[in-house]
């Protein structure tokens, strides 16, 4: 038996796990993930077989270093393949993953935010990587991807400082398409694309510095806002939003994650009522949302949160992080939020996650790494080590 095979047991062979008896994840980063690869500044993470061989790599954007390639090595255990990707060093903060020339591979776009420069890269069928020209840059925080169109390929929206973009794509080259997405002032920290309200396309949320937004697709990728959408009046600092069935009524619901780093408190400073609780929001099927109260209203700064079966029940439960600086080394405890089949979540970290599981998070990629058929997670630390996480 192999050592990540020990590791993940855990237990005597024959017995299954259970919540009460020890975490369902075990921490295997300092077994699985190269040396010091990743003591750098993490701002998102995506899993995708991006050399074809049939298990998962892990591409990760970082802020002012070069971004990271893991590849698998098949059993979950990762080599660094950074030296695959172009070598220009930019403040990469979001990365959006997809056949995005239709060539039978996988490429990635990844977006920039202070130094504005986006890199496009184009697979060769390896997961060797070249980079392709992208429209005019703005200072972008998410990006999302897509057929907004309906014309059958991989559109991609971009959450910007002010107006958000819709890059149309064709034939694997972009091009802005300027009235697709209605202007707006606020900035965009995440974007998400998903069929809101049941008629086939995609429609947008926007995770804001501010009020967040619903806008319903078209048909044709223009989008319109649908004014108080949101079940919830106070204005928050929000940083990612999650879409998903969380109470098994065949609409996509929708988490978000918010924080108090910057726009609260600038904010509170000038005397506005601002909140930054992460928030759980029931899809009415009509892509209008009430605010659920069955989610724990605790004040936790995340600025990720997504939608995943942690407990292998069939259900989406809640993975968040939680940081506690933008600029010093952290110690949050990522937390699990689990599911009572009708949207009901209660805490279940201490049994589902090891200790180490925890610093400052910035996001997560949830993918199985070792071919067992359960979900694994990988944590990007924005400061500090990130971890690897193995479901047994």
């Amino acid at each position: 038996m192999s050592i990540l095979a020990r590791l993940v047991c855990g237990v005597t062979l024959g017995v299954a796990p259970t919540l009460a008896s020890f975490p369902l994840y075990v921490d295997v980063s300092a077994q699985a993930l190269p040396l010091n690869a990743t003591e750098r500044r993490s701002m998102d993470v995506e899993m995708a077989d991006f050399d074809d061989d049939g298990d998962l790599d892990i591409l990760v954007a970082m802020e002012f270093s070069k971004n990271l390639l893991l590849i698998n090595q098949g059993d979950g255990t990762f080599v660094d393949g950074s030296d695959h990707l172009p070598e220009p060093v930019h403040d990469s903060e979001d990365i959006a993953v997809a056949d995005f020339d239709a060539d039978g591979d996988l490429d990635a776009v990844v977006v920039a935010e202070d130094d504005r420069v986006d890199l496009y890269y184009q697979n060769d069928g390896t997961g060797h990587f070249a980079n392709l020209p992208l429209p005019p840059a703005e200072v972008t925080n998410g990006v999302a991807h897509g057929d907004i169109d309906g014309d059958g390929d991989e559109d991609i929206i971009t959450g910007n400082a002010g107006s958000n973009f819709a890059w149309v794509n064709a034939g694997g080259k972009f091009t802005i398409k300027s009235d697709a997405v209605p202007a707006k002032t606020l900035v965009s920290q995440d974007v998400q694309l998903g069929d809101l309200d049941g008629d086939g396309d995609l429609d947008l949320v926007e995770a804001n510095e501010g009020a967040n937004r619903i806008l319903l697709n078209d048909g044709q990728g223009r989008f319109e806002v649908i004014a108080s959408a949101f079940g919830d009046v106070i204005a928050r600092e929000s940083r990612q939003a999650a879409l998903g069935d969380v109470d098994g009524d065949g609409d996509l619901d929708i988490a978000i994650g918010n924080v108090s780093l910057g726009y609260y408190r600038r904010q509170a400073e000038a005397g506005s009522n601002i909140g930054y609780a992460n928030r759980l929001f029931l899809n009415e099927g009509d892509a209008r949302f009430t605010l659920s109260a069955k989610f724990p209203e605790l004040e936790l700064q995340s600025p990720h949160i997504d939608l995943i079966d942690l407990d292998h029940d069939g259900d989406l439960d809640i993975l968040a992080v939680v940081v506690e600086s933008f600029r010093e080394p952290g110690d949050g405890r990522v937390r699990a939020y689990l599911n009572d089949g009708k949207g009901g979540f209660s805490d279940h970290t201490d049994a589902m996650f090891p200790d180490t599981f925890r610093g400052n998070g910035w996001d997560t990629a949830v993918g199985d790494v070792n071919g067992d058929g359960k979900p694994d997670i990988y944590l990007a630390n924005r400061i500090g080590e990130d971890r690897l996480l193995l479901a047994q």
